[in-house]
């Protein structure tokens, strides 16, 4: 017969990782996106001199060109890959905090539930995210995570777009840590059971 104690934390702690994962998969495709966009911007490339003429057209730079080309399509990359990175790092943060929120409950959930739109991004407030400090110790991380959620709180409310993302990903570090800091503690004292 199958441990059905750990199957369920072993699942949750799973899901936890997976949002983490996708999240840094995504913030190190907006650093390459960023990269490549800073590579490729026209004014730091000197073009190649030469023409190309066209029937009844003006001549072209094809080199100059292509430049202009290849930057406006790594700005957009750039952007959509911070997008996606922010979705994905308030996700991370959400999903981990209600998964450290059902532990504490007493609940077993497998999974972590985080809500999402039809285009499968999730739909979020950095605003909702739970202060987790007054339920947890010092040992299990409540400083870090009630600064780092300050931290969030103010990149969201100021609109830094920028380091919303990068504030919402340690938040998300720091909750998970603290939900395995209590599955530990809960096996240590023989409370982990199932559901």
């Amino acid at each position: 017969m199958p441990d059905t104690a750990q199957a369920w934390h072993l699942s949750l702690t799973a899901s936890v990782y997976a949002l983490g994962a996708a999240a840094r998969e995504l913030r190190a495709a907006h650093q390459h996106a960023a990269l490549t966009a800073h590579a490729a911007d026209p004014a730091r490339i000197i073009p190649v001199p030469g023409h190309v003429t066209t029937p009844g057209a003006e001549p072209v730079r094809p080199h100059d060109e292509a430049l202009w080309q290849l930057s406006d399509l790594y700005m957009v990359l750039e952007h959509h890959t911070a997008e996606l990175y922010e979705n994905a790092a308030l996700g991370y943060a959400h999903g981990t905090a209600s998964a450290v929120q059902a532990v504490l409950r007493n609940d077993r959930p497998r999974h972590v539930e985080v809500p999402r739109d039809r285009n499968g991004h999730y739909v979020l407030d950095p605003a909702d995210l739970p202060d987790l400090s007054q339920s947890l110790t010092t040992t299990a991380g409540a400083r870090e995570l009630a600064d780092l959620r300050t931290r969030l709180l103010t990149r969201a409310q100021t609109d830094d777009a920028a380091n919303l993302a990068n504030a919402a990903y340690a938040y998300g570090e720091c909750a998970e840590r603290a939900l395995h800091h209590l599955i530990r503690h809960a096996e240590a004292h023989g409370f982990l059971h199932a559901s």
